[in-house]
C-alpha cells in the first residue's frame, strides 16, 4: 500500500518530500527508493539534495521515531529529518513558514486533542485525523503540482459538521482526484477501522473524483494479519488509475465505468453535504448489500462519532461552568 501510494504521487528528484506522521519512516524510505530507482545517474549536486535536502519527518513518540532515523539511515540516506515532536502543535491558521512540495503519510486516527491543540487550526476538533487534514492542506505549497497522498478512516469521509466544512475546503482550495476505497482487515491486526486512499493536489478546485473500490481476494472475508494486503492487490488499481491519469492530464479519452470504478462530480459530492465515501453504483446484482464486515465497520465509526459529540458537549459544559464560577 506504501508502494502504490508513492507510485501514484511520483515524487521528482528537486522537489521536498514530508511525512508529518513519519513513525518508523515506511513512507520516506519508498519514497527515496522510488527517486533513486528513476535517477541512477545523479551529479554530486544531485546526490547530496536527495540525502540532506528531500525527506523530512515529525513523530511524536520517542521509540518510533529512533526507529525511523534508523530505518533512513540504513536504506542510504545519510542525513535523515525525523524530528521529535506532536505535529499537531504547530499553529496553523496562518500560511506556515516550512512548507513542502510532496505529502505522504498514513496519520493517527482514532485519538483525540485537547482544547489548546485544537485553536491551532481553522476548523477546531478533537478527531486527530480532522486535525492532519489541515494541517497537510496548510503544509503544501502554494504552488501548482504540490500535492499529497494519504490514509483516511472511512468516518472522516462521510462525517458531517466540523468534517463537511474541511472537505468543503478541501474540495474548493484543491484537485481531489482520487479516492481508493479499502476493504476492512487493510491495517489489520492494529485496527480494524475501514480507510480509504486520498490523493489530491493543487491547483483546485475539483471539478470530479475518481473513485476505484478495491476487491477482497477471492475466498477471503477480511484482510488479516495472516493476510495481510500487498501490493499485488493493487496491480487492477493501477491499470485502471493509469487510464484516469492519463485523461484528466488530457493525454487519453475519458475513461469508461467499471465494475469497480466511477467517476463522481464535484457537485454531486456537495450535494451530498461533502461525503467522500465510495458508494458504489456499479455493483453487480446480487451485491448491492454491503458485506458484514464493511457494515459493522462503519457502525463501529457511526458509534466513534456519537462518542465525540458527547465529548465535546462535555467540554462546552465544563467550560460554561468553569467561566460561571
Amino acid at each position: 500500500m506504501i508502494r502504490f501510494i508513492v507510485d501514484l504521487v511520483a515524487p521528482q528528484l528537486g522537489e521536498t518530500v514530508y511525512d508529518p506522521a513519519a513513525g518508523s519512516g515506511g513512507f520516506l524510505t519508498q519514497a527515496f527508493e522510488y527517486m533513486r530507482a528513476r535517477h541512477p545517474h545523479r551529479t554530486v549536486a544531485q546526490d547530496e539534495l536527495l540525502q540532506t535536502g528531500t525527506f523530512f519527518g515529525n513523530e511524536k513518540k520517542a521509540v518510533p521515531a529512533l526507529l525511523g532515523l534508523m530505518n533512513l539511515a540504513l536504506h542510504g540516506i545519510t542525513a535523515p529529518r525525523i524530528r521529535r515532536r506532536n505535529t499537531l502543535e504547530e499553529e496553523v491558521k496562518s500560511a506556515p513558514a516550512e512548507r513542502f512540495d510532496v505529502v505522504i503519510t498514513n496519520p493517527p486516527f482514532g485519538g483525540t486533542e485537547n482544547r489548546q491543540i485544537q485553536e491551532n487550526f481553522p476548523v477546531p476538533s478533537n478527531a486527530t485525523e480532522l486535525l492532519f487534514l489541515q494541517h497537510i492542506m496548510k503544509k503544501l505549497k502554494p504552488r501548482d503540482a504540490a500535492r499529497c497522498g494519504m490514509v483516511m478512516p472511512e468516518g472522516t469521509l462521510f462525517r458531517g459538521g466540523a468534517f463537511a466544512v474541511v472537505k468543503k475546503d478541501l474540495l474548493e482550495q484543491f484537485n481531489l482526484h482520487t479516492v481508493v476505497s479499502l476493504p476492512p482487515g487493510a491495517f489489520a491486526p492494529y485496527s480494524d477501522v475501514k480507510t480509504a486512499l486520498l490523493f489530491f493536489e493543487r491547483p483546485g478546485p475539483t471539478r470530479e473524483t475518481w473513485y476505484y473500490e478495491l476487491p477482497l481476494p477471492a475466498g477471503l472475508k477480511k484482510f488479516s494479519k495472516g493476510s495481510p494486503i500487498a501490493d499485488e492487490h493493487f496491480a487492477e488499481a493501477r491499470a485502471l488509475w493509469a487510464a484516469w491519469d492519463a485523461y484528466r492530464r488530457g493525454r487519453g479519452p475519458r475513461p469508461e465505468p467499471t465494475e469497480r470504478s466511477w467517476i463522481v462530480p464535484a457537485a454531486e459530492i456537495a450535494a451530498r453535504g461533502y461525503d467522500l465515501s465510495a458508494r458504489n453504483p456499479n455493483r453487480p446484482a446480487g451485491e448491492t448489500l454491503r458485506p458484514a464486515v464493511e457494515i459493522t465497520a462503519g457502525l463501529l465509526e457511526r458509534i466513534r462519532e456519537l462518542h465525540d459529540i458527547v465529548q465535546g458537549l462535555h467540554e462546552q459544559l465544563s467550560n460554561g461552568n468553569r467561566e460561571e464560577a
